[in-house]
């Protein structure tokens, strides 16, 4: 359960990034960038935080830290080859 309220925490990030993002003039490509800057640090500190409080191992942290980092990126890379259409 925790693994999806973040992957939904992740797609809500990217939606206000690009909405706000646009809004003040900024590039696609910069808020791509930074987006997955903060995603990328975010999925880090999640993991972390999972290692030592709730005593999961390494192995774990990382396979579950490539799917919460890879979904948000697989959203970012559908909205921006659609919207290049």
């Amino acid at each position: 359960m925790h693994t999806t309220i973040i992957i939904t925490f992740g797609l809500i990030l990217l939606a206000l990034v690009l909405f706000i993002g646009e809004r003040l003039g900024f590039s696609r490509q910069t808020l791509s960038y930074g987006f997955i800057g903060l995603w990328l640090a975010l999925t880090v500190i999640n993991g972390a935080v999972g290692m030592v409080s709730a005593q999961q191992p390494l192995r774990s942290e990382l396979l579950v830290g490539c799917l919460v980092f890879a979904v948000p990126l697989a959203a970012l890379a559908l909205y921006l080859l659609l919207a290049r259409a």
